[in-house]
């Protein structure tokens, strides 16, 4: 591999490019295939001005790339309106891959890696080591367009959901999560290489972002426009008719917002089943959902009325209903599902059965739509809501716990809120999962209020559990995990580990386990066999020493 400091002749052929471009800036200004327009400042539109005093659209781009692309735009305007489209929608892709916002990821085998596109994730990053392409470059971006569909009875117009008069069967939407991404803001990068062209294609389009129309927000402004839209969706919906919203939140709170929203529109939730959406990249640095919920719903026609304790009576047969189906559907040996799949399932029950109900007695659905978000205080919605998640984290017993389903039960059952959330941590630990959010989840479903002292790492894609070794006998004997069963188990696996002898964790266990050793031992041996089965090479030692101290308790006598 050879680096050199750019020479002569590359200053020379970039002098040649910045004239080339100058040549034609004012043409190719006026004739719209460059972008001219200002940056208009925005929770992510700042960023750039901000830090790079990057006004206008076209600095976000070197003199190359503008020509560039500039060249390929006037090229294909000079086509049919066929190829005009398709040109267009290349010359998106182009400024997406190939910007002063590429980002440059570094091989993950050691090599010297290559650029990605501009929204790798949802902002826009300035960078000091940005990607760009020549021409041989971009030719590996371009589109594989080889036809088009003439659909005659089609119609395809921008509008306000809250203005849409037109009668549908089937309304399919994709909502904004609170304040998730901006669509509204971020769309004006495109926007800007569109400009005109978009119009004289398209008459009846619309070429800027309608900022002041975007639905956004956390407070009820936001949830009153989500209602006006759903809820004029709805009246132009035959009564048969089907209404699919993709949703991707873990928030319990975001998720209640959701309920009451459909629910006020006169929605009904009658299915729910969730797909595999978000792909991993190495810029996905935090605690990112994967899974996207498609929920199903039609006209609520009933005027069917309950109360909140009716309905949390509800919730659990249909959570493990829908837990159920989806696990008999799993692949055991390739699953489909991981833990934040099953808790997006477990909200969606939920809102199966909150939604069936024309009134609530306990609700005053004016008074939830103007609730505020305070931190701390929770919407009767989202307390069913985070009933529905504690319900699915006790149902999901880890099948590894033990080979009989009857003792794995058992067990389970026994185990308090600690001892669940630790199990269940390393359970989705053995499966690679290091994302510090899942932990987070955990502990809400389980009910559990502090778990970094069981933390070895808090790190956002590094998160893990602490080990026997590791813990020692730090909290040991402390109010909660400390004084459990399973923590007892654990300092006697590090007690035969330290003191290589299985004898030593078997007199732990015997004169310190909470309550009588004899009616404890068959639980502690369902722990021990767990642990002794655990892959992760730093486990290693510690699984050997449960294994050793396994035998052993198993072979006790009195």
């Amino acid at each position: 591999r050879h680096y050199s400091a750019p020479d002569a002749e590359d200053l020379h052929r970039e002098q040649q490019v910045m004239n080339l471009l100058l040549l034609n800036w004012s043409d190719w200004h006026t004739e719209g295939y460059i972008p001219c327009t200002p940056i208009e400042p925005g929770e992510k539109t700042l960023e750039p001005i901000r830090t790079r005093g990057w006004t206008y659209w076209h600095h976000l781009f070197t003199p190359r790339q503008l020509l560039l692309h500039g060249l390929f735009y006037k090229q294909q305007s000079t086509n049919s309106i066929v190829q005009m489209v398709s040109g267009l929608l290349q010359v998106g892709r182009y400024a997406d891959w190939n910007s002063r916002l590429s980002v440059w990821l570094p091989s993950q085998g050691g090599g010297i890696g290559g650029g990605k596109n501009t929204f790798l994730n949802q902002a826009l990053n300035t960078l000091f080591n940005y990607a760009t392409r020549g021409f041989l470059g971009l030719s590996s971006l371009q589109l594989d367009l080889h036809g088009y569909y003439n659909c005659s009875t089609s119609t395809i117009f921008v509008a306000d959901a809250r203005s849409i008069v037109n009668d549908c069967h089937f309304w399919i939407t994709d909502p904004p999560y609170a304040d998730a991404i901006n669509y509204h803001e971020l769309s004006e990068y495109f926007l800007a290489w569109y400009g005109t062209h978009l119009i004289e294609l398209f008459p009846f389009w619309y070429s800027d972002s309608k900022r002041a129309l975007a639905v956004q927000g956390s407070d009820e402004r936001f949830k009153y426009a989500m209602v006006e839209c759903y809820r004029n969706l709805t009246s132009h919906m035959s009564a048969d008719g089907l209404q699919i919203v993709m949703f991707t939140h873990q928030d319990a709170s975001v998720w209640a917002d959701l309920a009451l929203i459909l629910w006020a529109a006169g929605l009904r939730v009658t299915a729910a089943w969730t797909i595999a959406t978000e792909t991993e990249s190495a810029m996905k640095k935090g605690n990112y959902v994967q899974g996207t919920v498609l929920l199903v719903l039609r006209k609520r026609i009933a005027e069917q009325s309950g109360f909140l304790d009716e309905i949390m009576a509800d919730i659990q047969p249909e959570v493990e209903k829908q837990l159920a189906t989806m696990q008999d559907l799993d692949d055991a040996e390739d699953p489909n599902f991981g833990d934040s799949d099953y808790q997006l399932a477990a909200y969606a029950a939920a809102l199966r059965v909150l939604t069936q109900y024309a009134h609530i007695a306990e609700i005053d659905i004016e008074k939830e739509l103007t609730r505020p978000r305070v931190k701390g205080q929770k919407s009767p919605i989202e307390g069913v809501i985070d009933n529905a998640v504690k319900i699915a984290s006790n149902y999901l017993i880890p099948k590894a716990l033990h080979h009989e389903a009857n003792a794995r039960r058992d067990a389970w059952r026994n185990l308090s809120a600690e001892e669940r959330f630790y199990i269940k941590g390393l359970e989705v630990e053995s499966h690679g999962e290091g994302r510090q959010g899942v932990y987070q989840e955990f502990a809400r479903g389980f009910g559990v209020k502090d778990y970094t002292a069981m933390l070895a790492s808090g790190n956002a894609n590094e998160a893990r559990l602490k080990t026997a070794s590791e813990f020692k006998n730090r909290e040991l004997g402390s109010a909660g995990f400390g004084s459990s069963l399973l923590r007892q188990c654990l300092f006697a696996i590090y007690t035969v580990r330290d003191n290589e002898k299985a004898a030593a964790g078997l007199r732990w266990l015997k004169d310190e386990t909470p309550g009588d050793y004899w009616s404890q031992r068959s639980i502690m041996l369902v722990l021990l066999r767990y642990i002794e089965r655990l892959p992760m090479p730093h486990w290693r030692e510690d699984a050997a020493a449960a294994h050793l101290l396994a035998g052993i308790v198993e072979n006790d006598t009195v």
